[in-house]
């Protein structure tokens, strides 16, 4: 077999390992099972060849944040690939929260998390983090079916306290096909604009976010 063919077949096995978290229909508790079970290989399947959705926020955060020591909320934070990019960038107050205990295992393991959570963002029960804790919130990759609702956009921003910054990227398509953001997510995001919740500041696609899929970028201030 030839190192090309090699290469095709490892990234379409890592794209089917990927998959197996976002099958139509499944739910949050079988998609934080799925992570429990994947969370040993998850830094190998998902490296920066197939996807730079982690590295792409973390970016982000290095423009529009100029205060490496704010502090920062990785949510749906996983093994810490965002979190280790932002390290990278100078980046000193970080915390995680993610429903995969074995996922924040891995992160945790890492040194690059001050607090780590192991709880879900829901769109009815809040977090145990108080109201406006941090001056940043950033995500990469916890949207998607059976991941965070629509409605959990409204607990991320009450992390953040007025002023700060929300850095949101997801894969763009998942608007089309996820059942509960279709007609749904945009929307919501918009009300909470017109409901002075936050303003946004910049909302545009990015290409190869992840297994050569486009992806989206959501860039808000909380008010």
């Amino acid at each position: 077999m030839s190192s090309t063919n090699q290469e095709i077949n490892e990234n379409e096995t890592k794209y089917q390992r990927n998959f197996g978290a976002h099958v139509p229909g499944m739910n949050n508790k079988q998609v934080v099972e799925y992570y429990d079970q994947w969370a040993e290989n998850y830094d190998g399947d998902l490296d920066a060849s197939v996807y730079r959705g982690p590295q792409i926020a973390a970016d982000l955060c290095n423009i529009f944040i100029s205060n490496k020591n704010l502090r920062i909320i990785d949510i749906g934070a996983g093994t810490g690939f965002c979190g280790h990019f932002l390290k990278q960038h100078g980046f000193t107050q970080i915390d995680a929260i993610d429903p995969s205990a074995s996922m924040i295992k891995v992160a945790k393991s890492k040194n690059i998390y001050q607090n780590l959570f192991v709880e879900g963002i829901s769109g009815d029960v809040q977090t145990s983090i108080e109201t406006g804790t941090y001056d940043v919130g950033v995500l990469s990759g916890a949207f998607g079916e059976g991941h965070i609702p629509c409605e959990g956009v409204k607990e991320i921003a009450r992390l953040v306290k007025p002023n700060g910054k929300i850095i949101l990227v997801m894969r763009k398509e998942y608007l089309n096909y996820v059942k509960d953001y279709v007609n749904k997510l945009e929307p919501m995001m918009k009300k909470m604009e017109d409901e002075s919740i936050w303003t946004r500041i910049a909302f545009f696609e990015v290409e190869n976010y992840s297994f050569d899929k486009a992806g989206l970028v959501c860039v808000f201030r909380r008010n």
